[in-house]
């Protein structure tokens, strides 16, 4: 597959189920172990967190214990303060308020912001239901599929590499 004239590698990663848990905003069950290694790092940030375990956890819901709570679009924190980052905002508008009873979080803003905390050279995954549309200052390093379970929609991460 081409993306942005670029050959972009693409794997399928194992099938993998949804969690049998109340919170709808979790990743499917065994997912975060591929972060890291996707990553190349431990030391990354992690936007629109919700329930995970792993990485420097940012939500804007406070019940969900971030370690960081606050709005992705503007983070307090230092520029190139971490080696990677993932994301896992929400899909739709739909989802944002009913999830988060907030407004869609607007693509450029918290792209930029992430963008912003890693340093050069590093990773940033984007888990959608699509191949995401390019960050400012970086370029596509990888595309991940990730099969959910049967009529559920699969999971994509897009890996960049921070290049500027």
């Amino acid at each position: 597959m081409t993306v942005a004239s670029k050959k972009v590698p693409i794997s399928v990663t194992a099938w993998l189920p949804r969690p049998a848990v109340k919170y709808h905003g979790c990743y499917p069950r065994g997912f975060e172990k591929y972060i890291s290694e996707w990553l190349e790092t431990e030391n990354y940030i992690h936007l629109f967190s919700g329930m995970c375990k792993t990485g420097f956890k940012v939500d804007i819901k406070e019940a969900l214990n971030p370690d960081l709570c606050c709005n992705c679009e503007k983070l307090p924190l230092d520029s190139k303060s971490f080696e990677g980052g993932m994301a896992d905002p929400p899909y739709t508008a739909e989802f944002a308020k009913l999830l988060y009873d907030s407004d869609y979080p607007e693509w450029s803003k918290w792209t930029s912001e992430l963008s912003r905390v890693v340093k050069v050279g590093g990773k940033i995954g984007i888990m959608q239901n699509y191949i995401c549309p390019i960050i400012k200052n970086c370029e596509y390093e990888h595309i991940y599929f990730v099969p959910t379970r049967i009529k559920q929609f699969p999971k994509i991460v897009t890996v960049y590499r921070k290049i500027k």
